[in-house]
C-alpha cells in the first residue's frame, strides 16, 4: 500500500474493520438503492436545494471505515479548501485580500460529473487489489447497475450495466473528489502562476485574483484557458455561475466579502439569517422550519447554530447576536 494508507485486502476484512456483516456489504454492492434514503435540503445560502443520499447505518459505516482508513489525509492540494481538515471558507477567501480583480468560476454537477470508473481510479491507485478497488468504487457510488460475470469469464466477477457517481451525502464524497481533482488543481495552478494570480478552490467553486486590474481582453484569454482545464481534467463549466471584476477594491465569493485588507459577512447573508431569527422568533421553531422547506427541528436546529459558528469565525458581533436572540428563542444549541 501507499500514500499512508492502512492495508486492506479483501471485501471481508474491510467488514471486519467497519463492523459489518458480509452479507450486508455485498447487498450495498448489488441493492445499493435501498441502502438510501434520498431527501432535499436547503442550500446553505438558503436559495434552493440539493439533493442529499442519507446511508443506512450499515452502508454509512462501511463509507467511514474507507475515510478513515482507505483514503490518505494529507490535503490534496494546496488550493484545494473544501473537505480538508483545518481549512474552511474563509482561509480560502484571506487568500484573495488585496486583490483587484477577479475571476470565479463554478463546476457543473461537480459530484454527479465523477463516475464509479474514476473512483475506482482512485483506490487503484492507491495500491488495493483490484477486486477490492472494484468494490469500495461500488460502496462509495449512487446509481450504479452491476451484475456478477458468467463462470467461464476472466477477471473481477464484476460487470458494469450502469456506471454510477458519487453521491451527496456520503462522508467519502469529499475527499475522492479532491483526491480526484488534483490533475485540475495543478493545472489551475499553472495558470495562476503563468498570469501572476492566485487561485483557490472549494469543491466546485474555483476563484483567481489579481494584485491589479484586468484589461478585457485578457480576461478573455484567461477564462479560455481554465475552461481548457477544466474540460482536461473530465469536467464542465456552470456558466451561468462565471463572473468577471476586472477592475474593484471589494469582492464577494464563498458568501463573504474580500476587500484590501481583510474579509467580512456580505449584508445580503446577515440579512437572511436575521430573517431566519425572526421567523423563530414571531412563529416558533417548528412552523417556522416547516415554512422554510426543513425536514424536520433537528435540520433547521442543525443549519441555524452551523451558521452561528461559521459567524463566530469571521464576525464574532454578528454571532453574538445570532446566539442571544436564539438561546432567548429557545433553539437548542447542537
Amino acid at each position: 500500500m501507499t500514500h499512508n494508507v492502512v492495508p486492506v485486502y479483501t471485501l471481508a476484512h474491510l467488514c471486519v474493520i467497519a463492523k459489518v456483516p458480509y452479507e450486508a456489504a455485498r447487498d450495498v454492492i448489488f441493492n445499493h438503492r435501498a441502502h438510501y434514503t434520498s431527501r432535499k435540503l436547503v442550500k446553505r445560502s438558503g436559495l434552493g436545494f440539493r439533493t442529499i443520499h442519507e446511508p443506512s447505518p450499515q452502508l454509512k459505516s462501511l463509507q467511514r471505515a474507507i475515510l478513515q482508513n482507505c483514503l490518505p489525509r494529507d490535503a490534496s492540494s494546496a488550493l484545494s479548501f473544501a473537505f480538508e481538515a483545518g481549512r474552511n471558507t474563509s482561509q480560502a477567501a484571506r487568500h484573495h485580500i488585496g486583490a483587484r480583480a477577479m475571476i470565479h468560476v463554478d463546476i457543473q454537477d461537480f459530484f454527479g460529473s465523477i463516475g464509479s470508473r474514476r473512483v475506482y481510479s482512485i483506490f487503484a491507485k492507491l495500491g488495493y487489489p483490484e477486486l477490492l478497488a472494484l468494490e469500495m468504487a461500488f460502496i462509495t457510488s449512487v446509481g450504479h447497475e452491476v451484475t456478477l460475470r458468467g463462470p467461464d469469464d476472466r477477471g473481477v466477477p464484476y460487470e458494469f450495466l450502469k456506471e454510477g457517481r458519487l453521491p451527496q451525502g456520503a462522508s467519502t464524497s469529499g475527499k475522492i473528489s479532491n483526491l480526484l481533482c488534483r490533475e485540475l488543481d495543478n493545472l489551475l495552478s499553472e495558470i495562476a502562476v503563468k498570469r501572476g494570480g492566485v487561485v483557490t478552490r472549494y469543491a466546485d467553486d474555483i476563484s483567481f485574483s489579481w494584485p491589479n486590474p484586468l484589461i478585457r481582453s485578457e480576461s478573455g484569454t484567461i477564462l479560455a484557458e481554465i475552461d481548457r482545464a477544466v474540460s482536461e481534467a473530465g469536467f464542465s463549466l456552470n456558466r451561468k455561475k462565471t463572473r468577471v471584476i476586472p477592475k474593484s477594491h471589494e469582492f464577494r465569493m464563498l458568501g463573504l466579502c474580500v476587500g484590501q485588507e481583510g474579509i467580512w459577512l456580505n449584508r445580503n447573508y446577515k440579512s437572511h439569517i436575521r430573517a431566519h431569527l425572526y421567523g423563530v422568533e414571531e412563529f416558533g421553531l417548528s412552523e417556522h422550519a416547516i415554512s422554510r422547506g426543513f425536514h424536520s427541528d433537528l435540520e433547521f436546529i442543525s443549519f441555524i447554530w452551523g451558521h452561528y459558528a461559521y459567524s463566530a469565525y469571521i464576525d464574532p458581533s454578528f454571532a453574538s447576536e445570532v446566539r442571544a436572540r436564539l438561546e432567548m428563542a429557545g433553539v437548542p444549541d447542537v
